[in-house]
């Protein structure tokens, strides 16, 4: 983002106006479907042939049992210089006084940076299709950080809080102008300067809205937007408002999928049921012992967080959810019991509580690495996406793991939660 305002920087008025409408633009959203065989190499196999060769750079079993053997980061750093990662990784040193923690955070923005300038390169390229594919990819990083932007702004008015929050901000959800938020005028109301002038112009809109509108009074709808919105953030649950974004989200992609069709539905069809289902799961899952498992919110709130998709739609989510007299699924081998009953996706990964994170986030990568099994399609690009992420988390944990005194005994915990990606 700051790249872009440095630009900007010394252009005249109608140059940034300009800017402005392309960038504004560049999130038009072409319409499917993907076209055919005849079509498919012209428009989109180039960069598919490059995000193929991106997928050989993911580090290996073997490399990641290499890099948990090490001891110390300099070990790490050397590890990771005969990946794909070398030449991100051998511009970072380590200061004279500088602590560990610090070390393993630079450590890690270089394997990020590498990541970043790698999805950056698909979208700079893509057009068309492929391209409003790609930019929906980040709507959900997006949506996050105006969340978090939200929840800053609550806890304080004060422009220097929120560059807290803009600096903790997801690079793949930047926003072009996001940081003019702190220019705004103090005396003005920052979430009402968000809403007007910022979020509006978004991609994202269209979720935040959905989620505010059915919500809204009539005595609601004759007062200005902005100031019912700061009522309803003040309200919620964010981490509530933060997951039915994401949901709508998720139906907006398996929608928008189904529409370019051919194979690339094929594929993506799987991969958001499988999203669908580990969502509907994991909502579960993380309310119990909080609000949202009383009995009285399981049919309404609990369920409306569930996606409108997926094999466990709508018989696996009104176990979870409750019918009639039957109250919904309230601890965990309750859950357990039910799906194993039932013969329902996850019913394995569910009847052991103590490893369901971890072989849950097994499922995920085998189920990403899937994507690249076939040709002609936009789901590799996901898989992509989906699979560094997994890959960033391995590394960040290694990182933390070795920059702290442990014992091996610790350690040896602490690395089962690595996920292996592709099998050698």
């Amino acid at each position: 983002m700051a790249s872009k305002e440095n630009k900007s920087e010394g252009l005249s008025e109608e140059a940034r106006r300009k800017a402005e409408y392309f960038e504004h633009m560049s999130y038009y959203r072409f319409n499917g479907p993907a076209g055919g065989l005849t079509t498919w190499n012209m428009e989109n196999g180039f960069l598919e042939a490059r995000v193929r060769g991106f997928r050989s750079g993911f580090l290996t079993p073997a490399e990641y049992k290499q890099l948990m053997q090490c001891n110390t980061l300099d070990e790490v750093k050397l590890a990771l210089t005969d990946t794909d990662y070398g030449q991100w990784i051998t511009t970072v040193s380590k200061g004279t006084d500088e602590k560990s923690d610090l070390y393993s955070k630079k450590l890690y923005d270089a394997c990020q940076a590498k990541f970043l300038g790698e999805f950056e390169y698909l979208r700079m390229n893509a057009t068309g299709i492929l391209q409003t594919f790609l930019d929906m990819i980040t709507y959900g990083p997006m949506i996050n950080n105006f969340c978090k932007l939200i929840i800053a702004i609550q806890k304080t008015d004060e422009p220097q809080e929120v560059v807290k929050a803009l600096k903790n901000a997801d690079p793949i959800g930047a926003y072009p102008h996001l940081n003019s938020i702190v220019a705004f005028d103090k005396q003005e109301d920052l979430l009402t300067d968000l809403f007007d002038s910022l979020l509006v112009d978004t991609p994202v809109a269209k979720y935040f809205w959905h989620y505010f509108l059915p919500e809204m009074t009539d005595e609601d709808d004759k007062k200005d937007d902005a100031g019912t919105l700061r009522k309803f953030t003040t309200e919620v649950e964010l981490d509530v408002m933060m997951n039915m974004l994401q949901k709508y989200l998720l139906e907006d992609m398996y929608n928008y999928s189904r529409e370019l069709g051919g194979e690339t539905w094929n594929i993506m069809k799987e991969l958001l049921e499988f999203e669908a289902d580990r969502r509907t799961v994991s909502v579960t899952v993380n309310s119990f012992g909080t609000a949202l498992n009383e009995p009285d919110r399981h049919d309404y709130e609990r369920k409306g967080l569930y996606p409108n998709f997926g094999t466990l739609y709508p018989d696996g989510q009104t176990i979870l959810s409750g019918y009639g007299p039957k109250p919904g699924v309230s601890d965990f081998a309750t859950l357990g019991n039910e799906f194993k009953t039932k013969t329902l996706r996850f019913s394995g990964i569910l009847q052991d509580e103590d490893n369901f994170v971890y072989a849950m986030r097994q499922e995920e990568a085998k189920m990403f690495a899937h994507g690249f099994s076939s040709q002609s399609h936009y789901g590799c690009f996901y898989s992509f996406y989906k699979l560094k992420l997994i890959e960033l988390r391995n590394l960040k944990l290694i990182f933390d793991t070795i920059s702290q005194p442990r014992d091996i005994e610790e350690r040896r915990n602490l690395f089962k939660s690595v996920t292996f990606i592709f099998d050698e």
